[in-house]
C-alpha cells in the first residue's frame, strides 16, 4: 500500500499550523514549511528555502531523522519523493503544510501529478478564514517582521494600502488557488476555519472522512476572534500576529473592499456552513 502524503496548501494565518497539530500519528517531515515543492517548481534557489534551512526546529529534526546534510541543495522531484517516503514510514501519513504550496503553477502540479501519485496516496487540504481578518494579521506580521519596505506608519495603514494593491504573498485570492490544485486533478479539500471550531459544526467529521486518519484537533488563537487578545497557545506564537485592532467602520471598509473575493467564495462553495455569522 503506498503511503499516504498529505499536503497542506495554505492558506497562510489561517490555522495550518493547528491542523498540522491536529494530525498526531502523522510524521511532519523535516519541518512545517521545508519548501522543496516550491523551490523545485521555480528551479531556483529561494531566500524561503534558505530560511527554511536555519529553523531551529529543523535543525532539531534533521538530527533526530538523520537527514542528508544536502538536503535542500540542488532538490529534485525523486529526492522529494524519497523523503516522504522515508519520512511515512511508521506513520499513518507524511505532511508538507509549506503554504507556498498555495500558489505552485498549475503547469507545474500537473507535471509533477502522475510521479507523486505513483508514490503517494495524495491528500490536499487548504483551510480558508474570514478574508478581512485573514489579510490583517497576514500584513500585521508582515509589516512587524519588516518583511516589507513601506512609508506606511503603522500596520493598519499598511493594511489599508494592500486592499488597494494586494498583498505581496497573493494569499487572498482564494478561489483562484484553490481551483488550481482542482483543476490539475489533486481533489483538494477545503475547510472554513470558522467553521471547523465551532462545536456543532460537521466540519471536522468531513476533515476526519477526507484524510482518514485519526483528527485530534488542536486549539487556534484565532477563532473566536479576539484580535490583539488573542489567547497564548503553545507552538502558535504566529498566531499572536495582529498587533492592532480594527475598528467596526474600518472592518466594514475593508469588506467592502474585498466584496468580490466574498461574492466568488460564495460561488465556490467556499463559505461558512455553521459558523454562518463569521464572514
Amino acid at each position: 500500500m503506498k503511503p499516504k502524503l498529505i499536503i497542506g496548501a495554505g492558506i497562510g494565518w489561517a490555522a495550518t499550523r493547528s491542523i498540522m497539530f491536529s494530525l498526531p500519528t502523522c510524521n511532519h517531515g523535516i519541518c512545517k514549511e521545508d519548501h522543496l515543492l516550491d523551490e523545485l517548481s521555480h528551479k531556483s534557489v529561494l531566500l524561503s528555502i534558505k530560511t527554511a534551512s536555519q529553523l531551529k526546529d529543523a535543525v532539531n529534526r534533521k538530527k533526530k531523522y538523520d537527514y542528508p546534510e544536502d538536503i535542500w541543495d540542488n532538490v529534485t522531484l525523486s529526492k522529494y519523493i524519497n523523503l516522504y517516503k522515508n519520512n511515512a514510514k511508521g506513520y499513518d501519513a507524511v505532511t508538507d503544510f509549506t503554504n507556498a504550496n498555495q500558489k505552485l503553477p498549475m503547469n507545474f502540479l500537473v507535471e509533477i501529478k502522475q510521479r507523486l501519485e505513483e508514490n503517494f496516496d495524495i491528500k490536499v487540504i487548504m483551510i480558508f478564514r474570514n478574508p478581512v481578518r485573514r489579510l490583517f494579521s497576514e500584513c500585521c506580521t508582515w509589516y512587524n517582521n519588516k518583511w516589507v519596505k513601506t512609508e506606511q506608519p503603522t500596520a493598519k495603514d499598511y493594511f489599508m494600502e494592500v486592499l488597494d494593491t494586494g498583498s505581496l504573498t497573493k494569499s487572498e485570492n482564494y478561489t483562484y488557488h484553490f481551483d488550481n490544485w482542482k483543476i490539475a486533478g489533486y481533489n483538494p479539500h477545503h475547510i472554513i476555519m470558522e467553521d471547523l471550531y465551532t462545536p456543532e459544526s460537521n466540519a471536522l467529521q468531513e476533515l476526519k472522512d477526507y484524510l482518514e486518519v485519526p483528527v485530534d484537533l488542536y486549539p487556534t488563537a484565532y477563532w473566536p476572534e479576539k484580535g490583539v487578545d488573542a489567547p497564548t497557545i503553545e507552538g502558535l506564537k504566529c498566531q499572536k500576529s495582529d498587533t492592532e485592532t480594527l475598528s467596526k467602520e474600518e472592518y466594514e471598509y475593508a469588506r467592502k473592499k474585498l466584496t468580490h473575493q466574498y461574492i466568488e467564495c460564495k460561488a465556490h462553495g467556499i463559505y461558512p456552513k455553521y459558523a454562518i455569522d463569521s464572514w
